[in-house]
């Protein structure tokens, strides 16, 4: 079905042009804009307005439900909500619940997709939404309510798509990564471990890290999450360093690294249970200090894997044993 692209947005032309000062965000609660001050009573009332224009659309192009995408976790979710991963299928109504929570802040954020209706609620109270023909008529409801409609970009489908991992994480993809960790180890004469990365979800939330030989990739396997892209990492060269001189040996991590790469640098302490309690360094974070550690006195430190590093990678599917998660492969999966 083809859809098309329009962006919703609350500001008149002179306030888009920046001629005009508007608030832009929930803190913006009790400032002055243009000689007026925000009250929590407009703020809802413009809240409103974006969830309705979403609840009209969304019935005029026969969508019920949505399946989550770009997925960030900057937070815990909310307990109504539940797990918040790439690829779970929400009803409407947990829909429009959570881009109210978005745009508070409150709840994670994320593109929600169909076939039917798309939208994504962008930054400074832009919303972007693709509808079909059907709901075009819509659109003048929405402008009534004192809504902009502007056009959106058209999606080209000429466009080259990335690849996207379709491997299932299934027995046969563990056991080719023990595989992998047996040849690694019988070369080395020493035990090798597998770095394996589960991420359900953008973000320092949305990720665990698991450090682990052979033996126990069976309670790896059976601990990950349904949708999860699974990464390993095989023999990871990870860089032994006391309490004392861990921002040390971070900067010298990142020395090691080029400038092409901007990877993070992951700290952990060794003596942590195989699902690693980190903290990740970005490439332009200060240097960590020892209030930013969890507890231990001997770390590992490792720069965050590469695009282009070598590593076996899987979706893991859910209880019916399809995946709806759509994680993009690196260049060597």
């Amino acid at each position: 079905m083809e859809l098309h692209s329009f962006v919703l947005c609350k500001y008149d032309e002179a306030r888009r042009r920046g001629d005009i000062d508007d608030w832009t965000d929930h803190s913006d609660i009790g400032a002055c804009f243009d000689g007026r001050i925000l009250t929590a009573e407009e703020y809802q009332r413009t809240e409103d307005r974006y969830i309705a224009a979403v609840d009209i659309l969304a019935r005029a192009a026969g969508a019920s439900h949505f399946t989550l995408r770009n997925v960030f976790l900057h937070s815990p979710p909310p307990a109504w909500l539940g797990e918040v991963y790439e690829g779970r299928i929400v009803d409407k109504t947990s829909a429009l619940r959570m881009l109210r929570g978005h745009m508070s802040g409150d709840t994670p954020a994320a593109r929600f997709e169909s076939e039917k209706m798309c939208m994504t609620m962008g930054f400074d109270f832009y919303m972007h939404v693709q509808i079909p023909e059907r709901a075009l008529a819509s659109l003048d409801e929405i402008e009534d309510m004192g809504l902009f409609v502007l056009e959106g970009w058209e999606q080209d489908d000429d466009e080259d798509e990335e690849k996207l991992v379709s491997r299932h994480a299934d027995d046969a993809f563990w056991t080719e990564v023990a595989e992998g960790l047996a040849m690694r180890s019988s070369a080395q004469q020493q035990e090798a471990r597998t770095l394996v990365v589960e991420r359900w979800a953008d973000g320092n939330l949305g990720r665990r890290l698991w450090l682990v030989a052979a033996d126990d990739l069976s309670s790896v396997a059976a601990s990950v999450k349904r949708q999860a892209l699974i990464s390993a990492f095989v023999d990871p060269e990870i860089h032994a360093t006391s309490r004392d001189e861990v921002a040390h040996a971070v900067e010298a991590v990142r020395r090691a690294q080029s400038d092409d790469d901007c990877a993070g640098v992951v700290v952990f302490p060794l003596a942590g249970d195989r699902e690693l309690l980190t903290v990740t360094v970005g490439w332009d974070d200060p240097l960590p200090d020892d209030g930013g550690l969890p507890p231990g006195q001997e770390f590992g430190v490792f720069p965050w894997p590469a695009a282009d590093a070598v590593c076996l990678e899987a979706v893991v599917p859910g209880g019916d044993g399809c995946v709806t998660a759509r994680w993009v492969a690196s260049s060597t999966s």
